[in-house]
C-alpha cells in the first residue's frame, strides 16, 4: 500500500508541473495581463475543485455516520420488539466508517430475519382465528404486531385458537344430532320444511355454527318434541278410551280390533287410525248412555271412598243425581272421575299414612280396653308382655306417623291455598280433636276415692281393703292359691283364748280403714301388691313338715314397701306423684305379722293351731309402738291361772315369712 505522504507530494509535484507548462504556453500566446488572469482562474478551479471535493467527502462522512445511527436504532428497535438483548458497542479508534457500518448491519441482521417470522406467525394466527369467529359468530381476540406480543401472551392466544377449534366440534356434533332429531320427528308427523330457510338449515353443510343458528335449530327441535310428546299422549289416551269402550260395548269385530293392534308406532298414521276406531266406538257409546253413566258412578263412589268424602262433599255433585242422560252428563261424569283419580295420585302418601294411622289408632284403644278388663292378669300366659310390647311399639310409632302426616298437609296447603279434609274436616283438627277426646275419655275413666267402710266379707277376712268403685275385684293371693282345703278352713284366733291379745291390734280397725285426710296423703290400697314365699299348710306333731328352714337361723322378714307396687295404668294424679306402671308385682291378700310366732308361744300353746291372716298395716303399727309391744307382753290372761300347753315345734309351726320385692 502507498504512502499517503508520497502521493500528497506527487500531486504537488504534478501541480506544480501542469501550472509551469500553462504558463509557458499562456505566455507565449498571450500578453502578461491575460496570462496573469488565467492563472487566476486556475487557481479559481482549483478551489472550486478541492471545495467540490471536500463537500462531497463531507457528505459521505456524514451519511456513513448516519448509516451507523440508524443501525444503532435499529437494533435497539429489534431488541426491544424481540425481547432480547444485543450488546452494539461502541466504534474502535482507526476503524473507518464504512467497515463499522457493515458490522452493524451484519450484526442485526439475525434480528431482523426473527422479525419477519414473528409477524407471519402473528399474521397466520390472526388469519386462522379470523376464520374460525366468522364460522362460530364469535368476538375476534386482538393481537397487536407492533409492539410484539410477549411470549406469554402468544401461548394464550393459541389456546385461545384451541378454544375456538374445540367449540367448533362441539357445535358441529350438536348441529348434527339436531338435524336428525328434527328430521326424525318430522318423518313421525310426516312433516316437510315450509321455508328455504328451515331447508338451509337443516340440510347445508357449510352453514355457520353461530349461537343463533344453534338456537334456531334447539327451538324447532323442541318444538317437534312436543308435537311428538303431544301426539304419543293423545295416542295413548286414546289407545286406553278404545280398550275401555271395548271391554264396555264388548266388541267383536276382530279386524278393527286387530288394526289397532297393529299401530304401535307413534305417528301420524297411527294417530289417524286410532282417532277413526275412537270416533266409531264413541257412537256406539252413545247409543247406551245410561250404562255407561251408571259404570261412572259405580266408579265415582268408589274413588269417594278412596279419598275419604264426606256426603256433603258427595252431594256437591249434583250431577250424580241427574237421570237425564246425554253426552254431556257422561262428559261431566269422566271429569269428575278424573278429578277424584288426579287428587288421589297426588295425595296418595297422605292417604296410605293417615290409613296406617287409624290402625294404629284402633289398636291403641284395644289395649287401652284390655288394659281395664277386671279379668286381664288371669291365665293369659305371654300375652301381657306381647301387649306392653305391642304397645310400645304404637308409642314410638304414632307420633312419627302423625309429624309425617302433618308435613305433607302442610305442603298440600302452602301449594293448594286450602286445608287438606278428611269427611269434611281438616285432618290436623280432626286428629287433634281425637287426642282431645281420648284424654278426657281417660281422665273421665281414672278412679275416685271412696270413703272408709266397714270390712266385709272375705276381704276383710283377708286383711285387704274394701273394694273401691271402679276397681277390679279382689284376687285370690298366691299364698292361698296353692294351699290345701284343710288349711282354708277358719281357724281358732288367739283372741278365743287370749283376750288380753286384743290390746296389741287395737287399732287394726283404723289402719284397715284410715280417714279421708291420710287415704290422699297416700297411696291407694289397690296399688300396694304383696305375696307371701311360703305358703301357709296343715302340720301337727310329727306329721308332714311345712314349708321352711330347719334350722333355727331366722331369714330377714322385711316388709315391702307401698311404693314397690304399680299399676299397669297410670293415671294424670300418679304422674305428677312420679308413679308410672313400668313392671307388674302380684298382689297379696295376706301377711304374717314380724315377731308373731314367738309371742304367741310365750301367751299360749295350742297344738295345730293355725296362722292368722292379719293386715301388714297392723304389723307396721306394731313396730312403731314399743311401748304397747312391752305392755302386751306383761299384760296377763283373764281366764284366771295361764293354761300350760305344750308348745309347738318353732321349725314346723312358725316359719318365717319372706318378703319379695
Amino acid at each position: 500500500m502507498a504512502d499517503p505522504t508520497s502521493i500528497k507530494g506527487e500531486i504537488l509535484e504534478m501541480t506544480g508541473e501542469h501550472v509551469e507548462q500553462l504558463h509557458s504556453m499562456w505566455s507565449l500566446m498571450f500578453e502578461p495581463k491575460r496570462c496573469e488572469d488565467y492563472l487566476q482562474k486556475l487557481k479559481a478551479h482549483a478551489d472550486i475543485f478541492y471545495t467540490d471535493v471536500l463537500t462531497e467527502s463531507r457528505e459521505q462522512q456524514t451519511a456513513l455516520l448516519d448509516n451507523i445511527a440508524a443501525l444503532r436504532a435499529e437494533a435497539s428497535d429489534l431488541t426491544k420488539l424481540l425481547h432480547e438483548t444485543v450488546d452494539i458497542g461502541q466504534r474502535p479508534d482507526g476503524v473507518p466508517l464504512i467497515i463499522w457500518q457493515l458490522k452493524l448491519d451484519k450484526s442485526i441482521e439475525h434480528l431482523r430475519e426473527e422479525l419477519s417470522k414473528r409477524r407471519a406467525e402473528i399474521g397466520e394466527l390472526l388469519l386462522q382465528q379470523e376464520q374460525l369467529c366468522e364460522k362460530l359468530g364469535a368476538l375476534p381476540l386482538p393481537l397487536l404486531a407492533d409492539p410484539l406480543p410477549l411470549p406469554d401472551e402468544m401461548d394464550g392466544f393459541r389456546d385461545h385458537l384451541d378454544y375456538l377449534r374445540s367449540q367448533r366440534a362441539v357445535r358441529q356434533t350438536e348441529l348434527d344430532q339436531l338435524r336428525k332429531d328434527i328430521k326424525h320427528d318430522m318423518r313421525m308427523l310426516e312433516l316437510v320444511p315450509q321455508t328455504d330457510a328451515e331447508d338451509r338449515l337443516l340440510n347445508d353443510l357449510s352453514h355457520n355454527l353461530t349461537p343463533e343458528t344453534l338456537e334456531r335449530l334447539r327451538q324447532m327441535r323442541n318444538s317437534y318434541a312436543e308435537q311428538i310428546q303431544e301426539l304419543r299422549s293423545k295416542i295413548h289416551d286414546m289407545r286406553e278410551k278404545i280398550y275401555v269402550l271395548w271391554d264396555r260395548l264388548q266388541e267383536t269385530d276382530e279386524s278393527a280390533m286387530r288394526r289397532v293392534r297393529e299401530c304401535t308406532e307413534n305417528t301420524q298414521r297411527t294417530y289417524a287410525i286410532l282417532h277413526s276406531e275412537l270416533q266409531r266406538c264413541q257412537a256406539l257409546r252413545s247409543q247406551t248412555l245410561k250404562t255407561f253413566i251408571e259404570q261412572r258412578r259405580v266408579e265415582i263412589s268408589k274413588w269417594w271412598d278412596l279419598t275419604l268424602k264426606s256426603q256433603q262433599e258427595r252431594n256437591r255433585f249434583s250431577n250424580f243425581y241427574n237421570n237425564y242422560y246425554s253426552e254431556d252428563l257422561l262428559e261431566l261424569h269422566e271429569l269428575e272421575l278424573d278429578d277424584l283419580k288426579s287428587f288421589y295420585t297426588c295425595n296418595k302418601e297422605i292417604f296410605d299414612l293417615y290409613e296406617s294411622r287409624e290402625e294404629l289408632w284402633s289398636r291403641m284403644q284395644a289395649l287401652e280396653a284390655k288394659a281395664i278388663e277386671p279379668n286381664r292378669f288371669n291365665n293369659r300366659g305371654a300375652q301381657l308382655l306381647k301387649e306392653e310390647k305391642e304397645r310400645k311399639a304404637i308409642t314410638s310409632k304414632l307420633p312419627k306417623t302423625e309429624q309425617q302426616i302433618t308435613e305433607l298437609v302442610h305442603a298440600y296447603e302452602v301449594k293448594s291455598h286450602g286445608s287438606f279434609l278428611v269427611y269434611g274436616e281438616d285432618i290436623l283438627e280432626l286428629m287433634a280433636g281425637e287426642w282431645e277426646n281420648y284424654r278426657q275419655a281417660k281422665q273421665s275413666s281414672v278412679p275416685k276415692k271412696a270413703p272408709p267402710t266397714t270390712k266385709t266379707g272375705s276381704s276383710s277376712k283377708l286383711g285387704m281393703p274394701p273394694a273401691t268403685a271402679g276397681s277390679t275385684a279382689p284376687r285370690t293371693p298366691r299364698t292361698l292359691k296353692n294351699m290345701s282345703s284343710m288349711s282354708l278352713r277358719k281357724t281358732p284366733t288367739i283372741q278365743l283364748i287370749t283376750p288380753n291379745m286384743t290390746k296389741s291390734t287395737g287399732n287394726l280397725h283404723k289402719r284397715l280403714n284410715p280417714s279421708a285426710a291420710k287415704l290422699m296423703a297416700s297411696k291407694s290400697p289397690l296399688k300396694q301388691v304383696r305375696f307371701l314365699d311360703n305358703t301357709l299348710c296343715r302340720s301337727g306333731g310329727l306329721g308332714r313338715r311345712s314349708l321352711g328352714t330347719r334350722s333355727n337361723k331366722k331369714p330377714d322378714t322385711r316388709s315391702p314397701s307401698d311404693s314397690e307396687y304399680m299399676t299397669d295404668e297410670t293415671t294424670e294424679n300418679d304422674r305428677q306423684a312420679g308413679i308410672s306402671y313400668d313392671e307388674f308385682v302380684p298382689t297379696s291378700r295376706s301377711v304374717l305379722p314380724v315377731g308373731g310366732a314367738q309371742r304367741q308361744r310365750t301367751r299360749v300353746a295350742v297344738p295345730r293351731i293355725r296362722n292368722v291372716l292379719v293386715n301388714h298395716n297392723s304389723v307396721a303399727s306394731a313396730a312403731s309402738t314399743p311401748s304397747k309391744q312391752a305392755v302386751n307382753q306383761e299384760e296377763k290372761p283373764r281366764f284366771g291361772n295361764q293354761l300350760k300347753l305344750p308348745s309347738p315345734r318353732k321349725s314346723r309351726m312358725w316359719p318365717n315369712p319372706r318378703y319379695y320385692y
